[in-house]
């Protein structure tokens, strides 16, 4: 455990349930395959202090319900690295991605662009591919929030010093695919989107689920005024609300170099076919079961999602 740090703003030990079943589990669930994953085996970067913080968020998606506070988590990450410690042992233990490769999708984004930019991974069976509408998801934790994004794709192998050397006009030129997408919003923490930005991040960033629509290639991008970008979203088939050039960044592409940078710097390298979505023009919208949600970028596609 690290020394000298400041509890004044939670729990600060280790969690007294770590490495247990929920108080509660049934004892049919209490089986070997069902306890928790040997983190000093699957995840060896992952700090002592964020076992707990693993541990609660790995219950939440075994039993599909949250289990903790993020609050009462969040003060035993260090910082940031800690936070993407655990998505990093979370994506081992569900198997999210190849661990020999970089993840293929990612979410980026920020307030604007005087402020830091945050890129996710996001967990690769969770992405749905080539459907007009996708289904309702099976498992709700909290939220059923939607936002309407632009997704880009890599063309081509980018090595660390590709990354590093990259210019705003060099990482356009990568990009070889545009779609428009519908990012769901969700937390699998007890406290929502009112847990703390560690805990968050912790948690993926407040992702539930990523669709693509079809891929257009990325001519498409030249010459186009994101100020003018017109976006229809509809809920239910009703009268749709019109977002004009509402991107936090002005420009989907802006976040391309900072992104790739990381990639690289993480992963090693970026493998052609990466796919980043870019942030919300909507907002997040929240949804009740069974609404639909449709959302259409003028000249660039349509896509729906029922919830």
């Amino acid at each position: 455990m690290a020394e000298n740090k400041d509890c004044s703003t939670g729990w600060c030990g280790p969690a007294p349930f770590a490495n247990t079943p929920p108080i509660g589990l049934a004892p049919e669930l209490q089986k070997q395959e069902d306890v928790l994953p040997d983190w000093t085996q699957i995840a060896s970067d992952l700090p002592e202090d964020a076992y707990a913080t693993a541990d609660a968020l790995w219950w939440s998606r075994k039993l599909g319900a949250p289990q903790a506070l993020g609050a009462d988590l969040a003060p035993l990450l260090a910082g940031e690295d800690d936070a993407r410690a655990v998505q990093r042992a979370l994506a081992r233990a569900w198997d999210w991605w190849p661990a020999d490769r970089a993840p293929r999708y990612w979410k980026s984004g920020g307030a604007s662009r005087e402020a830091a930019l945050l890129h996710v991974p996001l967990p690769e069976n969770g992405i749905h591919l080539g459907l007009a509408k996708v289904a309702a998801p099976e498992t709700v934790f909290n939220l059923r929030c939607a936002e309407a994004e632009i997704a880009l794709r890599i063309g081509r192998d980018v090595s660390a010093e590709q990354a590093a050397a990259l210019d705003e006009a060099g990482a356009l030129a990568l990009v070889d695919g545009v779609a428009v997408a519908i990012e769901w919003v969700d937390v699998r923490w007890r406290d929502g989107l009112e847990a703390p930005a560690l805990a968050l991040l912790a948690d993926g960033q407040c992702h539930g689920g990523l669709a693509l629509g079809d891929w257009l290639p990325a001519s498409v991008l030249s010459g186009r005024d994101w100020s003018q970008q017109r976006c229809a979203v509809t809920v239910n088939g009703g009268e749709a609300q019109w977002f004009t050039g509402t991107h936090s960044l002005g420009d989907p592409a802006w976040l391309l170099r900072d992104w790739l940078k990381h990639v690289a710097r993480e992963y090693g390298s970026v493998p052609a076919g990466t796919v980043v979505t870019t942030g919300t023009w909507c907002g997040c919208m929240p949804l009740n079961a069974g609404d639909g949600f449709e959302v259409e970028f003028e000249g660039l596609g349509r896509l729906g999602w029922q919830f």
